[in-house]
């Protein structure tokens, strides 16, 4: 398999060198800075590796509790508390691996070790990249709206219009948390031209809301009934399905002319099987 590939949507897609870089770059910039902390004096250690095992039993303690959505106003919803929670660590995490980083600069410079100086000068300089790159945090953001005009989704960045809209997907236990739209043709300018053309389906990521599948669905159903499938209608009581009047015969002709064809291929291969036959008889 080309591990520069990746899955989006459901359909694999060629994944970029700059791309994958930028994937794998925290992990890589955070086991550099644990081989550093390791290698460090001794007296740096304990207190680094306390401070790690609180941040994760914090983290731990937090992705255990109950979380509940934020709802300031009817078909409106912000991020919930678990998932503002981790937003803001996630951001400042990196501020806590700088100061390390400038700790261990400090601490090499001392013992007058060069290598370990610029050592931890490069991983000073990737925190400082990874604090660029992140998105400052937004308090009190709407992530989810559903009112006369549309569906606004913050991961979209716009709103999806009613008359955009075809269908609302069921419900799929393989993608739970996930709101499925199937949009029709339209005009809209944040889709490719393929898909104003012959419409294409769209997913909404409702995790970090906490909110169920079902209450949007009916939240979306209250403003546009319409889009609600019907499901099929019952077969009557006591009916019986006839059979086709002719199938089996003509079904019984057809495999009895294979057989025929079959049989014709053998003996024109092998003449003695006629003459086996026959001296039987």
């Amino acid at each position: 398999m080309n591990p520069l590939r990746k899955v989006s949507d459901g359909i694999r897609v060629h994944m970029s060198a700059a791309e994958l870089g930028r994937e794998i770059a925290p992990t890589a910039i955070w086991g550099c800075l644990g081989l550093g902390v390791w290698g460090g004096s001794p007296e740096v250690q304990p207190p680094l590796w306390i401070a790690g095992v609180g941040l994760a039993l914090t983290i731990w303690i937090n992705g255990r509790s109950e979380d509940t959505p934020d709802q300031p106003a009817p078909g409106v919803w912000r991020a919930s508390r678990k998932a503002q929670f981790e937003a803001r660590w996630k951001r400042r995490l990196p501020f806590a691996g700088l100061a390390i980083a400038l700790l261990l600069t400090g601490q090499s410079w001392w013992y007058g070790d060069l290598w370990g100086v610029i050592y931890a000068m490069a991983l000073s300089l990737a925190f400082g990249w990874l604090i660029w790159r992140r998105p400052p945090l937004e308090a009190g953001a709407v992530e989810l709206r559903i009112d006369e005009a549309g569906i606004y989704d913050r991961g979209l960045g716009w709103t999806i219009p009613w008359d955009a809209i075809q269908a609302v997907r069921p419900r799929s236990r393989d993608r739970r948390g996930k709101l499925g739209l199937r949009l029709g043709p339209s005009e809209l300018p944040n889709l490719s031209l393929a898909d104003r053309t012959v419409g294409t389906d769209i997913e909404i990521d409702l995790a970090p809301m906490a909110l169920a599948v079902d209450a949007i669905r009916a939240e979306i159903f209250r403003h546009r009934p319409e889009l609600e499938a019907t499901p099929p209608a019952d077969p009557p009581g006591g009916l019986i399905v006839a059979p086709i009047t002719g199938a089996a015969t003509e079904s019984d002709q057809h495999d009895e002319a294979a057989l025929g064809a079959v049989g014709a291929l053998l003996i024109a291969q092998n003449p003695a099987i006629l003459l086996s036959l026959g001296s039987s008889e």
